[in-house]
C-alpha cells in the first residue's frame, strides 16, 4: 500500500499571483446606498453613497494613493446584473500595502477604504448640483447644426 502524504502548513501567501498581495479590489456595488447586504454591499447603508460609477472610483482613488497603486479593470461584479455594463462596470485594484508598509497610513484595511471613497464621491464637482458637463456642449453644438458653418447648397446650371 502507499503511504498518504498530508500537505504540510506553510506561511508563505498562497495563490497564483503573489504580485497582488496586499491588493483590495472594489466594485461599484460595494459602497452602493441602493444595494442590499445580499447584492454585495459592504459598509452600512447611511455611509454608502447613490450609484457611484467606475469612474468616479477610480478617481477618488488616485486622489487618495500615490502613483501607481490604482489600477481600473474591465470587470463586472457577479451578484449585480447592473453592474455588467458601464458606466457601473469596472473594477479598481488598490494595493494598500508596498513592501509590508501602507501606501497610506490612515487607510490600512478594505473597511476603511470602502467607507473613505464613499465619503469623497458624494464631494466630487460632478456630483454638486449646477454642474454642466464642459464636452457636453461640444457634442451638441455639432449635432444641432453649429459645426463648420459650411452648407450643401445645389448650383443650378447656367447662374452664377
Amino acid at each position: 500500500m502507499a503511504a498518504k502524504t498530508t500537505a504540510k502548513p506553510t506561511n508563505e501567501p498562497r495563490g497564483k499571483h503573489p504580485d497582488l498581495n496586499g491588493t483590495v479590489c472594489i466594485y461599484s456595488p460595494y459602497i452602493n446606498k441602493h444595494k442590499t447586504i445580499q447584492e454585495g454591499r459592504r459598509i452600512p447603508q447611511d455611509k454608502a453613497c447613490g450609484d457611484p460609477t467606475a469612474y468616479e472610483m477610480m478617481e477618488v482613488c488616485k486622489r487618495l494613493f500615490p502613483e501607481g497603486c490604482v489600477d481600473g479593470e474591465n470587470k463586472g461584479y457577479s451578484r449585480d446584473y447592473e453592474a455588467q455594463w458601464a458606466p457601473m462596470r469596472g473594477r479598481i485594484r488598490v494595493t494598500l500595502f508596498k513592501d509590508g508598509k501602507p501606501t497610506v497610513p490612515e487607510i490600512t484595511t478594505r473597511k476603511q477604504l470602502f467607507l473613505k471613497v464613499a465619503e469623497l464621491i458624494p464631494k466630487m464637482a460632478t456630483r454638486q448640483p449646477g454642474y454642466v458637463d464642459p464636452y457636453a456642449g461640444k457634442d451638441s453644438a455639432a449635432a444641432a447644426g453649429g459645426g463648420s458653418g459650411t452648407t450643401n447648397k445645389k448650383k443650378k446650371k447656367g447662374k452664377e
